[in-house]
């Protein structure tokens, strides 16, 4: 299967065929995902998300990754955790061994919406997954550790469309950290998506380390919802691709949930990264709070479209979103824009802050003081900045897989500590 976009930009040149054994209901699916996704529009750059963020060049003209282009591995489930019922496979392998969920937690296009602002890709995500991860936790069973799951392209000038499900149920925990990794050199384009269902009472850690090649369109999206007092915290660390679009959905369907939304970004060259995030409030006392940073290097440029909006039926809610950038070069640029939709007048907090600028000089000649030159000064500025976000995601795996990540931009902890020394 061949998935060209045509230069008009409306429909993709072949439908999806089923793959070899796969079941008969699933082959059904793809193709109604598919249907959906020709009678969908791409973006115009008209709409408000996708202003600052062009599709005109695109790589259009590459080919659909094969399933042995991507690689997709999992690790970290104990046997305790399997005897229990947690399911923690690839979607190829789910149709065979787990047929029965896996049927029951992918969605249908006229089941569920999907985001909004990334419509198309996300049709064509389910449409034509190549690889996948499904992550189902049953009723009250808690998940010790991390599980992590890895998706890394075994070639750059691909259309890759990996999907990933993770389901909750209700007292269940669980922390997933997920990396998507493609090679440098031609160009190509992921548009993953990724489903987060926290039923009534869970708690889900869910975070994504971005580190795709140097000439790669990433046009992911992501889903989270919410349920009754259940709590959901989700990181998106940016480190790799040419331009990035992603678009964040995160729904407060019941009463008393929380969600905290993080985001590192980390970016130079020409790298463009650009977010949009909806926080739709539906439950009441509910609480909803964005953090996005970005450290931006040589001319790479960083765009944020936030909307937060409280339904009516919403009372009692809390919510903010705060994006805040550091532009380490005259050349890098940050284009933070917040808005609230505020639809009942029964509200405890409701704001947004945005800030652009470059580090404070006294900040950098304090750092100075201490031993350090003006490049590790602001270095161990930029890291404590991201600090703010590191602190709140509460695992230290994690933690310690995105600094590593970022340390080619921000330095690592021990050469800095030496050099202050």
């Amino acid at each position: 299967m061949n998935l060209l976009l045509e230069p008009r930009g409306a429909l993709l040149r072949d439908a999806p065929m089923a793959r070899p054994g796969e079941p008969g209901w699933l082959a059904d699916l793809r193709r109604a995902w598919w249907a959906h996704a020709v009678e969908t529009p791409l973006p115009t750059g008209q709409e408000e998300e996708w202003r600052r963020t062009s599709l005109d060049r695109l790589p259009r003209d590459v080919p659909q990754a094969a399933p042995d282009d991507l690689r997709l591995r999992l690790d970290g489930l104990g046997g305790e955790e399997a005897a229990r019922g947690v399911v923690f496979t690839d979607l190829a392998g789910a149709a065979h061994q787990h047929p029965d969920l896996l049927r029951r937690v992918l969605a249908s296009p006229g089941e569920r919406a999907g985001v909004a602002s990334h419509a198309h890709f996300w049709s064509l995500a389910h449409a034509a997954w190549q690889a996948g991860t499904l992550l189902y936790v049953p009723r009250g069973v808690t998940v010790d550790g991390v599980l992590r799951t890895r998706v890394e392209s075994r070639r750059p000038d691909v259309a890759a469309l990996p999907l990933t499900i993770v389901v909750a149920e209700p007292e269940s925990q669980v922390t997933l950290l997920e990396e998507v990794v493609s090679p440098d050199g031609a160009a190509g384009w992921w548009a993953g998506a990724v489903v987060v269902r926290a039923g009534n009472g869970s708690r889900v850690r869910y975070a994504q380390l971005q580190r795709l090649g140097d000439a790669t369109w990433n046009l992911g999206s992501q889903l989270i919802e919410v349920g009754q007092d259940a709590e959901v915290t989700t990181l998106n660390t940016e480190v790799g691709s040419k331009v990035t679009k992603l678009g964040l959905d995160v729904r407060m369907l019941g009463k008393g949930g929380v969600s905290t939304l993080l985001g590192l970004l980390a970016a130079g060259s020409d790298q463009h990264i650009d977010i949009n995030s909806l926080q739709d409030l539906h439950g009441s006392h509910t609480v909803s709070d964005l953090l996005y940073l970005s450290a931006l290097y040589e001319r790479a440029k960083a765009a944020f479209y936030g909307l937060l909006r409280v339904r009516p039926e919403a009372k009692a809610t809390s919510s903010y979103q705060e994006c805040r950038n550091l532009l380490l070069s005259p050349e890098a640029g940050a284009e933070p824009i917040p808005a609230l939709e505020i639809m009942t007048n029964d509200i405890l907090r409701c704001g947004h802050g945005a800030t652009a600028g470059a580090i404070d000089p006294t900040q950098l000649f304090y750092a100075q003081t201490r031993g350090l030159s003006a490049d590790e000064a602001e270095r161990m500025i930029v890291r404590g900045f991201f600090e703010q976000v590191l602190a709140r995601i509460g695992s230290e795996p994690i933690k310690a897989t995105m600094l590593d990540a970022l340390a080619v931009r921000i330095g690592r902890t021990d050469e800095l500590e030496e050099a202050a020394a």
